[in-house]
């Protein structure tokens, strides 16, 4: 893989020799964002929770915001980053293919969350699953909406433990031309390039964003890497990604294209084993396309309808495994296109109805396409196109809110789906909200499923049996604003998940089965303050995730700790320093390299300096993992097709990154 390209050589030359021209002025965003209070950040509109504007207050879900600015000033390279500081979250990173997300002490293969762009999910079509890292452009995000706790009465299958949902940024009058350029250790490297125009007049805009990523993320060859691997370990990645918006009047057309090509040499320990460390490839892309319209039916109804394109495609050039005598290639396409329609209907002051209907096909690679090479320095074939299957999908939902009093609303919904791969399911939600003065208290039961795709049914021996994994939720969330600068909330929930999909071997075979259950009693505080030259937070978090034999699930922390304080020293130069404590967990295996099988706990710290030199030109230097912590994650247990023990995070890792914007 190139670690280089010429596109990065160009873009960072030509940034740094751009001469900067000092100024005092500070930007008008920052400028409003520290004016802005913690109460009226409460007010800003959420659109993930119910598929309609809301404040977040009003919501009838625990929903946490990463905005753009918070993006950028403290540096986050990932979007695994971004939500690492928030609660609930954990993560098995394997610096690879994939990097795993976990909300609220439920372990998976990130086929219990949804992840949306701009409203269209971009899960795998075959797995059900997100591809965690580095290839989402950040840079373009206006904010990442996170919805916790089942939400399958909106999105149906897969929306288990939450939804991430990232909102691109709108074309803007005089939005003008921004280029971006970084360069760090590991030969990290990143380009991006923006623009966009609005013509308020003629009721139109546009917006284009593009961006190029690689790293190698970390040292993990021979000892560093726990002696899983040789010193021809290659662990590089490279990224692109690109988005577009086109607005006209009411309608709004977005095309998102993600490609991930990254090694696969970390998913199988190579010392002493057949593997080799070097020539893997897993080339996976993500595009999205919508049209969307936005229309005032009349003084009481608006109608909100899109059609939309997704395709998750495995390239025929990956290559998963590279042994002693082959290199083994891989080839999976998929796609679907679907259609959504919701109306919401004031039908009284105190009473506000929406309905929804969704339609989708899909056309779904039965399996992958393989073809082994003559040798393991030897590309293999490219792969056939693989049997392919369409599945249909349409289902209608309907949710009622009603105000018997002015602090008080009651949300009741449901979705029901219809598949041909699942059959029907049923899936309501119900949640009391209250907001007083400075109190928001909510009072929240969701349920969610997790259907089996059409290889679980057949992976194997098979399993015609399959039932959906199925998840019920009860939580109360209560936030509370003491000042103007200070604001805490505290969530507490039981979540109860039943017929897990457990691979069932046998003597020369296995299959999939509905087994045993996870129960997670946790409990999240998170505590905000803010003033003019300072923002700072800290949250905790408690999950206590048992499974059918009341055993701490492995993988999952019981403790959790967030913290980071941002800090103006003027107008142009700001600071960020933050920190992440994971508490000490158990692994899937006894660890060789240690003779048990525990995690040990860790302190992470990351540090950002920004300075805007002019009202065109800014730097940032940034730190990860500051103090270079040794630390790790767990090795991977369901489906076990990963060797190593256990997986080494990255050392300190050094960034600097210059911008140039033309208003």
């Amino acid at each position: 893989m190139k670690k280089r390209s010429r596109f990065y050589i160009f873009s960072i030359s030509l940034l740094l020799v751009i001469p900067p021209v000092l100024s005092t002025s500070l930007s008008t965003e920052l400028d409003a964002l520290l004016k802005l209070s913690l109460e009226e950040l409460t007010n800003v509109q959420i659109v993930s929770a119910s598929k309609i504007p809301q404040r977040m207050k009003e919501v009838p879900a625990t929903v946490r915001v990463i905005t753009s600015e918070e993006i950028k000033k403290r540096g986050y390279f990932t979007l695994d980053e971004a939500l690492a500081d928030l609660p609930g979250m954990q993560f098995r990173n394997i610096n690879g293919l994939n990097s795993y997300v976990f909300m609220r002490g439920v372990p998976s293969q990130n086929n219990l969350i949804l992840v949306l762009i701009d409203g269209v999910q971009v899960n795998e079509l075959n797995s059900g699953g997100f591809y965690g890292g580095a290839q989402y452009n950040l840079s373009n995000v206006d904010r990442i909406e996170i919805v916790y706790g089942p939400a399958s009465a909106l999105y149906g299958t897969n929306a288990i433990s939450g939804i991430i949902h990232l909102i691109t940024k709108s074309p803007e009058r005089n939005t003008g031309l921004d280029l971006n350029a970084l360069i760090g250790t590991f030969n990290t490297m990143h380009a991006n390039i923006s623009c966009g125009y609005r013509n308020d007049d003629k009721k139109y805009g546009f917006r284009f964003s593009g961006m190029a990523k690689s790293s190698d993320k970390a040292d993990l060859a021979g000892k560093a890497g726990d002696n899983n691997w040789t010193e021809d370990l290659d662990t590089s990645e490279e990224d692109v990604a690109c988005d577009a918006r086109f607005n006209w009047r009411n309608l709004d057309f977005g095309l998102n294209y993600l490609n991930k090509r990254t090694s696969t040499a970390t998913n199988n320990r190579s010392v002493g084993t057949i593997y080799r460390d070097t020539g893997t490839l897993w080339n996976i892309g993500f595009l999205n396309a919508h049209l969307k319209v936005h229309s005032r039916i009349n003084a009481k109804s608006n109608l909100f309808a899109q059609i939309y394109y997704r395709n998750s495609t495995v390239a025929d050039n990956s290559v998963l495994i590279v042994t002693d005598t082959a290199q083994v290639g891989y080839y999976r396409p998929n796609d679907l296109f679907g259609f959504e329609s919701n109306v919401q209907y004031h039908l009284h002051r105190k009473i506000n109805l929406l309905g929804g209907v969704v339609f989708e096909t899909e056309n779904l690679a039965q399996g992958y396409s393989r073809t082994v090479s003559a040798g393991w320095n030897i590309k293999p074939p490219k792969p056939v196109r693989p049997e392919m299957e369409n599945n249909t999908l349409a289902s209608v939902s309907g949710q009622m809110i009603v105000r018997p009093i002015s602090s008080l609303e009651l949300y009741a919904g449901a979705r029901f789906d219809n598949s041909s791969v699942y059959d029907r399911i049923l899936t309501p939600r119900t949640a009391l909200v209250y907001n007083k003065n400075k109190l928001t208290a909510k009072l929240l039961y969701t349920e969610a499923f997790r259907a089996p795709k059409p290889w679980d049914y057949s992976d194997g021996l098979g399993n015609s049996d399959l039932k959906p994994e199925e998840m019920t939720s009860v939580e109360c969330d209560a936030g509370y604003s003491f000042l103007p600068s200070v604001r805490a909330e505290v969530s507490v929930y039981r979540n109860q998940m039943t017929n897990l999909f457990v691979k069932q071997e046998s003597a020369d075979s296995w299959r999939w089965i509905n087994y045993g259950k996870v129960e997670t009693i946790g409990f999240e505080m998170n505590l905000t303050h803010q003033i003019p030259a300072m923002q700072s937070y800290c949250n905790y978090s408690f999950n206590h995730s048992t499974d059918e034999n009341d055993d701490m699930l492995t993988e999952i922390s019981e403790h959790h700790i967030n913290a980071g304080t941002q800090y103006y020293f003027t107008n142009q130069l700001n600071c960020t320093v933050r920190g992440n404590y994971i508490g000490k967990r158990k692994n899937n295996r006894v660890i060789s390299a240690t003779g048990n099988a525990t995690i040990n706990a860790a302190l992470i710290v990351h540090a950002t300096i920004n300075y805007i030199i002019s009202r065109h030109f800014d730097i940032q230097i940034s730190a990860k993992n500051l103090f270079d912590t040794e630390y790790y994650h767990p090795s991977n247990l369901i489906p076990a097709n990963l060797t190593p023990d256990r997986y080494r995070q990255p050392q300190r890792t050094l960034m600097l990154q210059a911008g140039y914007h033309f208003k």
